[in-house]
This record gives structure tokens, C-alpha cells and sequence, in this order.
């Protein structure tokens, strides 16, 4: 039975037939880690920990610097030098506070993903280089953890959910083997909105699959490109390379 308090806290969510009590109660006992806390993943950090998702590991060893602050909203200019993790646990903690919000001020790499990941219901990937979303994609391949991916870059966002072990779709490298990924908001730009919507889809489908697991109706393996300045949408059925070493 839930508290008064927390009705009257998630009421808005408690209502839709997606989520009701017992996929709320779901998303309390869940555990995400987010890897990457920039404009993705500390917007879609702070939906998880409004939508009163029990454990939280955020994952980034990077620094605010001033050119954050453009999209990056859950920044201002007092957190100018600290460390990520540090700074948007810190905040996240007065938005929820029975939510347990671990920070790790770490980059992701090859040797500490495994251990990273090992007890997560699920991963966002909110990192912006394709080396590192390579590295999440054959950990989370391999320790059968669900994976969503979203980046944006110019007035365009992507995104993809991949549940490991599917029978017919492939994986982040079948994607980076059939097509050339460009999503480098470093070297193409990015308008800030565009970041924020990627991330609110990105939420939207962890939040879906932590309260209803497999029965959630979301869709796996498929690719996402959107161009927000034409309001176009693109999907396309992500299915396996012959020459993918992560899922064949």
C-alpha cells in the first residue's frame, strides 16, 4: 500500500493505465544506472528520480564547464568545476529524497562496465562518443541488461531500446556496421531543446519497461531519427549483421 504522501506525490503517474500501482511499486524496486550526465542523461536522471525510481547510479567523470550550461539544464553557474556526478546527485536529492542516488565520477570503459552495470534493471546510455556507446552495448549485450540509447546532434535526435538476445534484432554494432552514425554535438553543434527531447523519450521508455517489463508496449530494436527543425520522424527495424562480433 502506498503512504498518503506518496500518492499524493506520484498521482499524476499512478493514474495512467501504463504504470498504475503495481508497475509504480516496479519502478520503487528498480535500479538504473545512467552512463553520461549531460544534456541526456542529467534531464533523464531527474525524470527517473521524479518518477520515484528506487536506486539510481549516475556514471560520468567529467567536469560543468561553461559551455554546458546551453543545454544542460539541470546545471547553473554555481556548479562550474565540480564533478557531474557529484553536482547533479546533489541536486537530484532535493527533488526526491527517498529516491537512493549513488554517484560514480568515473569514465566508462572496457574494465569497470561489467562491474558498473551488474546490478541494474536497466542502462541509459547517454554518452557522446560512439567508441564508449560500443563498450555499453557489448556490456550490456553480454550481462543480459536492457539497453536505451539516445543522442542527438544539429537539429536531429536518435534513439534505440535493445533487449539483449532477441532473436531477430541486431545490436548497437549491427547499427554502427550497416550505417554511418554521425552524433558529435562537439564537432556538428547541437540546439539545446533538441538534447531535451531526446532525453524525455529516452525516460519515457525506461519508465515504461521498469513498470511493466516485457509487457510494456515499446518498441525493441528499432531506430529512431528524428529531425526536429522538419518535425519528421524516421524508423527503421535494427536487425543483425552477419559481421557483428557483439550478437552473433
Amino acid at each position: 500500500m502506498l503512504s498518503s504522501s506518496e500518492i499524493r506525490r506520484y498521482s499524476r503517474q499512478l493514474m495512467l493505465p501504463q504504470i498504475e500501482e503495481e508497475g509504480h511499486e516496479n519502478i520503487a524496486k528498480s535500479h538504473v544506472v545512467i552512463i553520461g550526465l549531460g544534456g541526456l542523461g542529467s534531464l533523464a536522471a531527474r525524470f527517473l528520480v521524479g518518477a520515484g525510481v528506487g536506486n539510481v547510479t549516475l556514471v560520468d567523470g567529467d567536469i560543468v564547464n561553461i559551455s554546458n550550461l546551453q543545454r544542460q539544464v539541470t546545471y547553473n553557474e554555481m556548479h562550474l568545476g565540480e564533478l557531474k556526478a557529484k553536482a547533479l546527485l546533489n541536486e537530484l536529492r532535493k527533488v526526491n529524497p527517498s529516491v537512493n542516488i549513488k554517484g560514480k565520477c568515473i569514465y566508462a570503459d572496457r574494465d569497470n562496465l561489467p562491474c558498473i552495470i551488474q546490478s541494474a534493471h536497466c542502462v541509459l546510455d547517454c554518452t557522446d562518443t560512439l567508441a564508449v556507446r560500443k563498450l555499453i552495448n557489448q556490456a550490456c549485450f553480454f550481462a543480459h541488461k536492457p539497453l536505451f540509447i539516445a543522442a542527438a546532434s544539429g537539429c536531429t535526435w536518435q534513439a534505440v531500446n535493445l533487449l539483449p538476445n532477441q532473436s531477430n534484432a541486431g545490436c548497437y554494432a549491427c547499427l554502427t556496421n550497416t550505417i554511418e552514425v554521425r552524433e558529435d554535438c562537439v564537432t556538428q553543434g547541437v540546439l539545446g531543446p533538441v538534447v531535451g527531447m531526446a532525453a524525455c523519450h529516452q525516460a519515457t521508455q525506461a519508465l515504461l519497461f521498469l513498470a511493466k517489463g516485457n509487457n510494456a508496449d515499446i518498441k525493441w530494436g528499432q531506430y529512431i531519427h528524428c529531425d526536429a527543425a522538419q518535425s519528421t520522424i524516421r524508423a527503421f527495424a535494427l536487425t543483425r549483421s552477419i559481421h557483428c562480433k557483439v550478437c552473433q
